[in-house]
């Protein structure tokens, strides 16, 4: 199941964030891939792809765990900049956090959303800083 996309969707939907993005090919700088395009503006917002996947099973449904990390990235070149960065990732995760209908995914009941951090992330160099958000997210199908 994509989970990528229904995040992004959340995270482009929430004015609160998106007033702090640059706008990039008529939406904002929020990737679902990487490499991120070399044109892309900061701060950004990259959601990884799948990091890792558990189960558990209920009496009659199947109940797949997923963990997502957004990193936010931005510049380090002033304190402001690198405030923002802190800023996006705790609206980031307060978007998230225990907030189960935040997201919606085709075919599944998303039972739970746990978001961890927000914590540094790795960067290339020292003029860009990362602040990453893990989302721990629990999904739920009846057996058929």
């Amino acid at each position: 199941m994509e989970l990528a996309e229904p995040i992004r969707t959340a995270i482009v939907g929430n004015a609160g964030i998106t007033t702090n993005l640059p706008s990039y090919l008529g939406s904002f700088t929020v990737f679902t891939r990487r490499p991120v395009p070399a044109d892309a503006l900061y701060p950004m917002i990259v959601i990884s792809s799948g990091l890792q996947m558990g189960e558990a099973d209920g009496l009659t449904d199947q109940r797949p765990m997923h963990v997502r990390d957004v990193i936010v990235y931005g510049s380090n070149e002033e304190a402001v900049n690198y405030r923002l960065v802190e800023t996006l990732a705790e609206s980031v995760k307060d978007l998230f956090h225990r907030l189960w209908r935040s997201i919606t995914v085709p075919g599944w009941k998303v039972v739970e959303i746990v978001a961890s951090g927000p914590a540094p992330a790795p960067t290339d160099d020292e003029q860009i800083v990362g602040r990453m958000v893990e989302l721990a997210i629990t999904l739920a199908k009846e057996n058929v």
